[in-house]
């Protein structure tokens, strides 16, 4: 279940993107509950490419945390910004790309097949579920999510 404080913040970055030319789509935890996943989600991800996090970057400049910057780890890189709107973290995120085996995968892709889900009034982008849930597959921290979803799949 998405947190009513969640909810005002998704109204927010929709109202401000809406009518503009960025590819966008919410990945990670917002995305899954949109989709009937049984998850409280804490904070809000979004997936867009390197012209869309430079235009977010100034449409959400008051809200700024960190901007956006090139970020690398041993099984992720992205450039990333972080923002905070009534006290909800919100990181956004471009051209990320995640180490499987010794491989790196872009998930571009998820800007191209994303879903639209109408809720509270609101036409939001998520990324398709079975997509999230690939790269849920190979966490293991992320098992939990992976159960659930394979519950819901038996409905």
């Amino acid at each position: 279940m998405i947190q009513q404080r969640i909810i005002e913040v998704l109204r927010v970055i929709n109202q401000k993107l809406k009518d503009q030319k960025i590819k966008w789509v919410l990945v990670g935890s917002v995305s899954l509950a949109l989709q009937k996943v049984e998850i409280k989600p804490k904070d809000i991800d979004i997936l867009t490419n390197r012209i869309g996090i430079s235009k977010i970057n100034k449409l959400f400049r008051k809200y700024e945390v960190k901007p956006a910057k090139f970020k690398s780890s041993k099984f992720f890189e992205s450039y990333i910004g972080e923002f905070r709107i009534n006290g909800v973290k919100i990181e956004v995120m471009a051209n990320l790309r995640e180490k499987i085996g010794d491989r790196w995968i872009s998930f571009s892709s998820r800007l191209t097949y994303s879903r639209i889900i109408e809720t509270n009034g609101m036409k939001i982008p998520v990324s398709p579920l079975q997509e999230q849930l690939k790269s849920y597959e190979k966490k293991e921290e992320e098992k939990k999510i992976w159960l659930k979803f394979k519950k819901l799949k038996k409905l």
